[in-house]
């Protein structure tokens, strides 16, 4: 959930967001936002923290890959939660942690939508999600950004 929040802090304010990242991940605030019972422990801030900057950092390549994917959609027009939840699970699916299987990445995924976008996005999300974990799977050990140009679509809302 935090680095979701901070992704979509990055999206809105562009790099500079860089330089109050870790206030951000600090913020008792924050953490009361997000009902968290107490602050995160510092290996949670830091997990955190290098999602939301791997994310951003790869985040042209992940866009070009989703607009592949999401048929009749760019990402411009995609609304900002959304697509920053997909980012954050392609990078998720692009580290290819063994202990992190792509099911668990994209249940996580449909979770953040379902908390944090509307009604409609939990599906959009599994589908774009799904469709690229099935044809990585198809396509072997190609990283996300290599995967092919056809996927999942979205009614608009």
């Amino acid at each position: 959930m935090l680095a979701l929040q901070a992704l979509c802090l990055f999206d809105a304010m562009g790099d500079e967001f860089a330089d109050g990242l870790d206030e951000f991940l600090r913020d008792p605030l924050v953490h009361e936002d997000l009902c968290f019972k107490a602050s995160p422990p510092e290996d949670a801030l830091d997990f955190a923290r290098g999602l939301a900057v791997g994310t951003w950092r790869h985040r042209q390549r992940y866009d070009e890959l989703l607009e592949r994917q999401a048929a009749h959609w760019t990402v411009t027009r995609m609304p900002p939660v959304d697509r920053n939840i997909l980012r954050l699970g392609l990078h998720e699916l692009d580290e290819r942690d063994a202990a992190r299987p792509p099911q668990v990445v994209i249940n996580e995924a449909i979770e953040l939508a379902r908390r944090f976008a509307d009604a409609d996005s939990p599906a959009f999300v599994n589908g774009v999600l799904d469709s690229i974990r099935r044809n990585l799977e198809n396509e072997g050990d190609r990283g996300p950004a290599d995967g092919p140009e056809q996927g999942g679509s979205r009614t608009e809302h």
